[in-house]
């Protein structure tokens, strides 16, 4: 996965880790534009996020289009796939 317009690949452990260990830090984060696309088992969201935040004390702030890619598995969503692009002004 990727980290937040910075271009590197992260597992979804490292995500997860980042999170615990107070490296990574959302101050705030708003969601538009949603569309959400059901197809079987699987579903595509695509949205805008502009959110605050900052990861190993590099700020992140911006404006986001975002794409997840989710499959029901076991009676829920997991998602399976990530993208995140910055939106230049």
């Amino acid at each position: 996965m990727l980290a937040a317009g910075r271009g590197e690949m992260l597992t979804k452990d490292e995500i997860v880790r980042n999170f615990r260990s107070g490296a990574a830090k959302y101050q705030s984060r708003e969601i538009s534009d949603l569309n959400i696309r059901v197809y079987g088992n699987s579903a595509v969201v695509t949205g805008r996020a502009v959110q605050k935040g900052a990861e190993n004390g590099k700020d992140y702030s911006g404006d986001y289009w975002f794409t997840r890619v989710y499959v029901n598995q076991g009676g829920g969503w997991v998602t399976v796939a990530r993208q995140t692009t910055l939106i230049k002004k």
